[in-house]
């Protein structure tokens, strides 16, 4: 296969890499980590995931469970690893390590006995004692690559508990052929886990619809439990009744995400944020698309802003980047949507037309994929209430991205927010390689016309961000060469509080691990010459 046809993943998000700046000596000395994080508050068994590219370029998943002692040890576990390159495998973890820095900021290292990949190292930052997110890298030499996702705390779950209710999934990653491929859909469980409902397919930019029925199921005795939707096996990592993540574990292809429960199968009203990213077919280029849309929670979407990263174009430049206005609909089958959306820019050379969405709503966000045949687009969009950026509080960032060549960066930080200015650490990992810690210095340029709209001028990038609630901002980067870097990507941040363990919501999970619908890697396009042809 081709370097052209790959697919990289990315968060939430094309899975990127910058494209200057890592390293730079300028940035040091850093000062100490100020906070009140320690080992223990890793205490327990967690959940984690993680996806992105291997050493070749090709898409790798990873989905697990670990226990730490709240000491620094690691008791046991179990990963699933599948690597297109590499292929899959499942075993225990055997044992490892880890530590917690006073602002939350940790490594954990996992040994196993997988074919893929022996030693698992997570650089994190944590958010509570239950939740944080995640850059995996290679800390073996096994080429596996690295990626970003999340680290939950495991609650108490069985499978009485998931028995008639009704689950709404978003999985991501390639076909067999390494081609774009998501699904996302719903399923109601009986009580021996029997699965029935709707599954939504996008295949490379062909869409489909189909009923879910024997011999699905989502099942959880075993560690993983197992779940079959539709033609595809999955290993399944539960985190609570709530929530769940997946990982493909047949010859089908390489997708993994999240599965949210579904309360309520209305559309919501008011003002809404989302990220989504893929790939305009145009190119192909990847692209990341982030705004808010206010809707009426009927059938009509009155007004939306929306910024763009379109394979290095955008809309401004820096502080003044102008979003555009769209309108739109949606219908509802069900406890599906049909989204509709007016004068939106979702590739084709950045030129605004009209796209269609599936919509569904769950507990971790209206889950979002393309469904008008023009491409593999998807992401996540949540229900705003709140609009402000506290000062004076911790926040930990994940950050993935892509420059031009197509390699590959994570970036985990930590940052406190005075005044609209930024002061923190940053890890990065570039291709593998750790750059930690690093200044990392910010500036948060409020809109004062879209409410809970802001650009984030930082030293490694810039940003265009969405608050969600108090705890939840969600954004896209829209850095397009002029200032010296040429990369796209997608990420979030949460506030932290070492005392909380409920401070993060379940939707930010699907930020990261679900907002990510592949990204083609692209051949130069006649719209920007820098993104290099690839051989």
């Amino acid at each position: 296969m081709s370097l052209r046809n790959r697919v990289i993943l990315s968060l939430v998000v094309p899975v990127l890499a910058f494209l200057v700046g890592c390293g730079s000596s300028t940035n040091h000395p850093v000062p100490p980590p100020t906070g009140g994080f320690s080992n223990s508050n890793l205490n327990g068994t967690y959940v984690f995931s993680s996806s992105g590219i291997d050493e070749n370029n090709g898409f790798v998943a990873m989905v697990g469970s670990f226990t730490a002692n709240g000491s620094g040890g690691i008791t046991g576990g179990n990963i699933d690893v599948n690597a297109f390159d590499f292929g899959g495998s499942s075993g225990p973890i055997t044992g490892g390590s880890y530590s917690v820095s006073a602002d939350g900021r940790g490594k954990v290292s996992l040994t196993s006995s997988t074919s893929v990949d022996n030693v698992t190292t997570l650089d994190f930052v944590l958010t509570s004692s239950s939740h944080g997110l995640v850059s995996f890298y290679d800390s073996d030499g096994s080429g596996v690559g690295n990626g970003s996702g999340t680290l939950d705390l495991q609650g108490s779950v069985s499978q009485s508990q998931l028995a008639n209710n009704k689950y709404v999934f978003n999985l991501v990653g390639v076909g067999g052929a390494g081609g774009p491929l998501a699904t996302v859909g719903s399923v109601t469980l009986d009580s021996a886990g029997n699965a029935t409902g709707t599954q939504d397919l996008n295949n490379s930019g062909t869409f489909s619809s189909t009923a879910v029925g024997s011999p699905s199921n989502i099942t959880i005795g075993s560690v993983p439990g197992t779940a079959t939707i539709g033609s595809f096996v999955f290993d399944v990592y539960p985190i609570d009744a709530t929530h769940m993540k997946f990982i493909e574990a047949d010859a089908n292809g390489i997708m993994a995400g999240d599965v949210f429960s579904q309360t309520s199968s209305t559309f919501p009203s008011g003002q809404i944020a989302f990220t989504l990213a893929g790939v305009d077919n145009a190119g192909p280029v990847p692209m990341a698309l982030g705004g808010l849309m206010t809707s009426d929670g009927t059938s009509t979407i009155s007004t939306g802003v929306e910024d763009f990263n379109d394979g290095g174009i955008i809309d401004g430049s820096g502080t003044t980047l102008t979003p555009q206005g769209f309108t739109g609909g949606f219908a509802t089958s069900g406890s599906r949507f049909s989204l509709t959306l007016n004068n939106f820019i979702n590739g084709q050379n950045v030129i605004a037309g009209t796209f269609q969405f599936v919509a569904y709503p769950s507990t971790g966000g209206i889950q979002l994929l393309e469904s008008d045949g023009g491409g593999v687009t998807g992401g996540v969009a949540y229900a705003q209430s709140n609009t402000n950026f506290a000062s004076g509080q911790g926040y930990g960032l994940n950050l993935t991205s892509s420059n031009s060549g197509g390699f590959e960066e994570d970036d985990i930080a930590e940052f406190t927010n005075t005044n609209n200015s930024f002061t923190g650490l940053i890890d990065q990992i570039d291709q593998g390689t750790v750059s930690s810690p690093q200044k990392f210095t910010a500036s948060y340029n409020a809109d004062a016309t879209n409410a809970g709209r802001a650009v984030i001028t930082a030293n490694f990038f810039t940003l265009a961000s969405y608050t969600v609630d108090a705890n939840t901002t969600i954004f896209i980067e829209v850095d397009d060469g002029s200032l010296g870097l040429l990369q796209l990507g997608l990420g979030s941040m949460g506030l932290q509080s070492a005392s909380s363990q409920n401070v993060m919501a379940a939707r930010l999970a699907s930020v990261k691990a679900v907002a990510k619908v592949m990204s083609l890697k692209p051949k130069m396009p006649a719209h920007m010459k820098a993104w290099k042809k690839l051989k």
